[in-house]
This record gives C-alpha cells, sequence and structure tokens, in this order.
C-alpha cells in the first residue's frame, strides 16, 4: 500500500513537472578549449543519469570478475574442506557406532583439511587405542601438538591412554610433570585418583582427597566413603607388623571404632600370625544386639589358642540372634573343636533362618563325620534344588 501511494505520488510530480520542462527547456553552453557543447538543461541531465548508469553497471562487472575469478581459485580448497566434513562426519558416526578401524581411517583424512584438525586426531587417536595400535595413537597423538592450545587436550588423552594400558610408573611421571592448575582439573584428579588406586599409592590417594571433594569429581557415596577406603589400603599395605601397629594407633578413635576398618586391621593381624591380638579387637567391636557379618566371618580364623571356648563367649555375650551368619559362625567354631554334633545343631539353626546350597553342603558334610549317611543324601540332594542360591 505505502508502495502504491508513493508510484503515484510520482507519476504526480511527472505530471506537473513535465509539461513545465518541455515548456523551459533551459539553455546549456559548455566551452572547453576550441570545443563548444550547446544543448538543454533537460538534455544534459538526462546525458548525466545515462552516464553515471554506465559507470555503475561497469563497476558491478569488475566487482563480479574479481569474485569470479576469486572463487575459481578457492574451489580446490573447499572442494577439500567439503571432504574433509565428510570423513569428520563419517568418523563421527563410525565413533558412535564404536567401529574403530573406520573412525580411525575417517577421522585421519578429515583431519588433512579439515576446520579442526586437533579434534580429528584426537578422536583417531582413540579409536587406535581401542584397536591396541599404541605407535599410531603416539603419530596421532604427535600430530595434534602441532596445534596450539592442544597441550592439555594432548597430555590428558596420553596420560588416560597409558593408564588403560597398565603404563603406571610412565602415567605417573607425565602426571607429575603437568602444571599445578593442570593437576588440579577435575578430569585429571579422576585420572590421578584412578592411577594411585592402581598404585596402591594410598598416601597419594589422601593428598589429593580434598581436591576431589571440593571439585566433586566422584560421587556422594564413594566421596563419603573415600577416607575409609584410604585407611583401609593403607593398613592392608603394611608390610610389617609394627608399620600395622604404628599406622592403627595414628588413626583418631572414632576411626578406630568403624567396622571397615576393624575388618581390615583384623585381617592384617590374622596375615601376621597375631591371633589372640586380632580376636581381641574383633569381640571388642562386635555388636551385642546384631553382630557384624563380616567380623562374624573373621572370628574362626583367629581361634588359635583361644584360652576360652570362643562358642562360649559368643553365646553368653549375644543371645540367640536371629542371625544365620551368627549361627554359620558358632557351626565353624565347634567344626574346629571337632564338636561335630554341636556343630551340625548350629548348622540347621542357620539353614531355618536362611537356607542356602552352602550351608546345605556343609551340613552334609557333618553330617558324614557322624556317619548319618542318610541324612547326608539328603542334604546333598537339597542342593538340586533350583530355589536355593
Amino acid at each position: 500500500m505505502i508502495r502504491l501511494l508513493i508510484y503515484t505520488l510520482i507519476v504526480l510530480a511527472g505530471a506537473i513537472v513535465g509539461p513545465k520542462l518541455v515548456e523551459n527547456k533551459g539553455y546549456l553552453l559548455l566551452a572547453i578549449g576550441e570545443y563548444t557543447i550547446e544543448t538543454s538543461v533537460v538534455a544534459a541531465v538526462i546525458l548525466l543519469l545515462v552516464g553515471f548508469s554506465l559507470l555503475q553497471l561497469l563497476e558491478w562487472g569488475l566487482v563480479k570478475g574479481i569474485q569470479a575469478a576469486g572463487l575459481t581459485r578457492s574451489l580446490p580448497r573447499r572442494w577439500r574442506q567439503r571432504k574433509s566434513r565428510k570423513f569428520t562426519l563419517e568418523g563421527a558416526l563410525a565413533l558412535a557406532e564404536e567401529n574403530w578401524p573406520r573412525a580411525e581411517q575417517a577421522m585421519a583424512k578429515g583431519a588433512e583439511a579439515g576446520e579442526l584438525p586437533l579434534v580429528n586426531y584426537l578422536a583417531a587417536a582413540r579409536a587406535a587405542h581401542h584397536q591396541g595400535y599404541g605407535d599410531r595413537v603416539e603419530t596421532f597423538l604427535s600430530q595434534a601438538e602441532g596445534y596450539s592450545g592442544s597441550e592439555a587436550a594432548v597430555s590428558i588423552a596420553r596420560i588416560r591412554y597409558l593408564i588403560q594400558d597398565g603404563e603406571l610408573a610412565e602415567a605417573r611421571q607425565r602426571l607429575e610433570s603437568l602444571s599445578a592448575s593442570l593437576r588440579n582439573r577435575p578430569t585429571v584428579l579422576k585420572l590421578a585418583h584412578e592411577l594411585f588406586l592402581r598404585q596402591r599409592d594410598w598416601d597419594a590417594v589422601a593428598r589429593i582427597a580434598p581436591a576431589l571433594t571440593k571439585h566433586r569429581v566422584l560421587d556422594a557415596d564413594a566421596l563419603e566413603q573415600l577416607p575409609i577406603q584410604i585407611e583401609c589400603g593403607a593398613l592392608e599395605a603394611c608390610h610389617t607388623l609394627e608399620a600395622l601397629g604404628e599406622r592403627w594407633q595414628q588413626l583418631p578413635k572414632r576411626r578406630r571404632r568403624q567396622d571397615p576398618l576393624v575388618e581390615t586391621y583384623v585381617k592384617a593381624l590374622i596375615r601376621f600370625q597375631q591371633p589372640a591380638e586380632a580376636r581381641k579387637a574383633l569381640l571388642a567391636q562386635l555388636n551385642k544386639r546384631e553382630p557384624q557379618v563380616g567380623l562374624l566371618a573373621l572370628l574362626p580364623l583367629c581361634s588359635e589358642d583361644a584360652g576360652e571356648s570362643l562358642v562360649h563367649v559368643l553365646e553368653r555375650n549375644h543371645s540367640a540372634p536371629e542371625q544365620p551368619e551368627y549361627w554359620d559362625c558358632l557351626a565353624n567354631l565347634s567344626r574346629q573343636a571337632r564338636q561335630y554334633k554341636q556343630a551340625k545343631h548350629y548348622q540347621r539353626k542357620a539353614i531355618e533362618l536362611q537356607p542356602t546350597r552352602y550351608r546345605y553342603s556343609q551340613l552334609a558334610e557333618l553330617q558324614e563325620q557322624l556317619g548319618e549317611h542318610r541324612g547326608a543324601l539328603e542334604s546333598y540332594r537339597k542342593l538340586a534344588d533350583p530355589e536355593l542360591v
């Protein structure tokens, strides 16, 4: 509507001005040296407009010609970039499908004239690593190092692959060579945590524990259990009885009352052939109402040279809890004392609470020891029950 109004105004203006220009054409005399040009003002204006239009047309032609020449020269480069994008897309799809040979080949080709060759080389290295080609992994990572801003990504990838390949010493060396700011990144902290765990370097895990918690590198449950995991690992790593005792005494009292740490300490004492100390720590930790399953399983392992029957100790301190593991422990202790009849009684109690194939096999062995072959045969038949675990 506005455009129609403008056109109408132009037509009206022409209708008004046109007759005036015809009546008053004006006169223009242009003299240049010996040459003179005589014409009307209207004709001069028309000539100027035509000349200006020709100049605009010439400029447009020159611009288009230059653009066409530049496009012709850049065509090979554009074709290479288009092919690189195609290869990169194929490589990304192959990575998603875990088609590692195709992913490596496509990503390597896509890097030649690609827009992000660093990404292509890192992806190709990943695909080569999944195929077990360590030399090709190193080649791709070395090519990636040639691009600016690649230091962090290449270093992290190289450390990750070394850990996965079991080259822990070299991975540790490269990890420690990183800058402090890079070592504090969540991705690097996660790799460091994995590396230290595999090396069983619990002091190193303890050093990065605050950073792991700060950056929430692990899930909430893992972070909550991390201090206990560190101390349990450190106790297991003690090579002498003296080192074990020193480490245990260094723990705060509240830590020494936690079941996982007590279990680990008792296992270490048993390993160092200290049954009396193991027994003392274990019995002090046992809950009166509901004995801990892990500790009950360890008690028969440290019953050697006990001054008082551990069966009597348990029966005195615990009033027959509804716990199959408690009766398993009594059965095992009675078996060690060659009190097979009593052991059979306890084993039946455990089966009443929770029948399993293992418990029936234990009962069958006790029945054989007592000469109850028919009962043993019946217990062995229970092992075929598909409902038992």
